[in-house]
């Protein structure tokens, strides 16, 4: 039985909404059942959106994988590759597709164009008959041709189109961030989308990982975004860390869009020049995304990694064994009072070679550090606050230099036309001042945004104040957003707890101060070089005690 195998393509991917896919189906169908030849479907070729003048369709897409199976047999000779027409098996150099179209033809494939119904064959292109190797070249030329053209006129078209958008603002396409939509030339707001991203810029801040972020969403029935929604048949499976973190890096919430030239299919694509701000609604300030960019950075870091149903405990990622500098795991003893969650060296665990076999109930643990806190000075915080405003300052200083070195610049290149070399080195020598300081700039605009962005460790201790004093009234459900939200201050406030044998000693943030008052402490604290040391024992022996003054108990680090 003779099998016929369909190929279809076309260039760009909106063409997938037009009648060609269904037309190039239906003529390679109808020229099958005319022939009497079986069109085998169980092996599809098609590119949708892929460019025959560039050759990725041959290169990385259908066509190419149609050659390969030719060449190892799985495609036997005698079979037929149906087409429209040749301009969808190739729009390159006609020697190029030409060559292509042989190389198929000597291996037994007959290239069927159904527009014209015919056959490029063994007999077709190598008998006394002329017409078919004529019409092949002329097509293969005429198709080739026509792109040529076309790439001349869209490039200049598309330069421009790039040039009102930074000037006019001037949308280059209907595509856009999945929040936003296109009415009548102007990018609007979907409000509903808006708010799924405003509350997964808040979840963020606020401490939510991405798993937990996903989790949340999808408990809530929340629909992800998907670009071609109206098309789709298949059922969504819900929110994957992926897309949150798509959002969460995304400078289009700032209304940034970056142009950029070459593709991905290429592996050539890139930035074209500065990103055009403004160019969408803006739906996020500065502050928040900055403060998001902290928070994923902090978790990166540190506390990052699945919840459990109650959530994770709040020492998440802070607590060491003080002998080993090694991570402290969960051992879970089964319920209260006997039980409980407790705290141990994951190297002693195992027998690994570390001796400190403390072990921490975490709930005790918890609930002393949180009291600690309330101890902490609140006054002597103020400093800490202020170094956003000399963070300015140098950003002035830089673009004072930035400016002046451009001055320079301009200057040197209106003599560098004298060839004189001393003028032509001075001009290397700014033009590379110039793109220092432009680095510069940036770079400590950066962090003055991101330092901006931070609510300081003020607010920061005030709000872990508060959240504490919630948690033991709280629903379950409640008790884990908060306790998510605690882990999350806590690393703005906490260096490290060191699991000790004499027992858990929370290391503060430098030149963060002990309170005093009348009251008795009910922690031992010790301050050596500004940093604060707070032993989390009450009542503590004294053999402990002593230890611990005496910087001893298997400290690490300053002690």
């Amino acid at each position: 039985m003779r099998v016929a195998y369909s190929y279809m393509r076309f260039s760009t991917p909106d063409q997938i909404d037009g009648d060609s896919l269904r037309r190039q189906s239906s003529k390679t169908t109808n020229w099958c059942e005319r022939k009497g030849v079986h069109l085998d479907t169980t092996l599809s070729f098609e590119d949708l959106g892929r460019s025959a003048f560039t050759g990725s369709h041959f290169n990385e897409g259908a066509l190419g994988v149609f050659f390969a199976l030719v060449n190892d047999g799985t495609i036997k000779p005698g079979s037929y590759l149906v087409i429209e027409s040749l301009d969808r098996f190739s729009r390159e150099n006609p020697m190029i597709a030409a060559g292509r179209l042989f190389e198929l033809v000597k291996a037994g494939i007959t290239v069927v164009t159904v527009d014209d119904d015919r056959e490029y064959s063994p007999e077709s292109l190598g008998g006394t008959d002329n017409t078919a190797m004529l019409i092949l070249v002329i097509k293969l030329s005429q198709s080739h041709a026509e792109s040529v053209r076309k790439s001349q006129l869209i490039g200049p078209a598309w330069e421009k189109k790039k040039a009102l958008a930074r000037t006019d603002r001037t949308p280059l396409t209907s595509r856009g961030p999945q929040w936003l939509t296109l009415k009548d030339g102007v990018f609007d707001e979907r409000e509903d989308r808006v708010r799924i991203v405003r509350r997964i810029f808040r979840e963020t801040i606020e401490g939510f990982g991405r798993r937990e972020i996903v989790r949340r969403l999808n408990a809530d029935k929340i629909d992800p975004f998907r670009a071609d929604e109206k098309k789709r048949t298949k059922r969504s499976t819900g929110w994957h860390t992926s897309s949150v973190a798509k959002i969460i890096q995304n400078r289009m919430v700032l209304g940034e869009y970056q142009p950029h030239v070459g593709s991905h299919r290429n592996k050539n694509r890139r930035p074209d020049g500065e990103p055009i701000k403004d160019y969408y609604p803006r739906i996020i300030d500065d502050e928040t995304f900055w403060r998001a960019q902290n928070a994923t950075e902090g978790r990166r870091q540190s506390a990052g990694g699945r919840k459990g149903q109650k959530g994770a405990h709040i020492l998440q990622g802070l607590a060491r064994c003080a002998s080993c500098d090694g991570p402290m795991h969960i051992q879970n003893k089964g319920a209260l009072p006997k039980g409980g969650i407790w705290l141990a060296c994951s190297s002693n665990i195992r027998k690994a070679g570390c001796d400190n076999n403390r072990r921490i109930r975490v709930d005790r643990l918890e609930r002393d550090l949180l009291t600690a806190l309330l101890h902490v000075d609140v006054a002597a915080l103020a400093s800490l606050d202020d170094e956003t405003p000399q963070m300015l300052r140098q950003i002035e200083a830089l673009k004072a230099k930035l400016a002046d070195a451009k001055v320079r610049r301009t200057r040197l290149l209106s003599v560098l036309v004298t060839e004189d070399e001393e003028v032509q080195e001075q001009f290397v020598q700014v033009a590379a001042e110039v793109k220092e300081l432009t680095k510069q700039l940036k770079e400590q605009e950066e962090a003055a945004a991101s330092r901006q962005a931070d609510p300081g460790t003020i607010a920061r201790l005030a709000t872990a104040n508060e959240l504490s004093g919630q948690i033991e009234e709280a629903d379950l459900e409640k008790r884990r957003e908060l306790r998510i939200k605690l882990t999350s201050l806590l690393r703005g406030l906490v260096e490290r707890v060191e699991c000790r044998p004499i027992g858990p000693v929370m290391i503060l943030k430098p030149r963060l101060e002990v309170r005093m008052t009348a009251e008795p402490m009910p922690f031992a604290f010790r301050m050596d070089y500004g940093v604060v040391s707070m032993l989390l024992e009450s009542p503590a022996n004294n053999d402990a005690l002593n230890q611990f003054f005496l910087g001893l108990g298997g400290a690490s680090g300053m002690e």
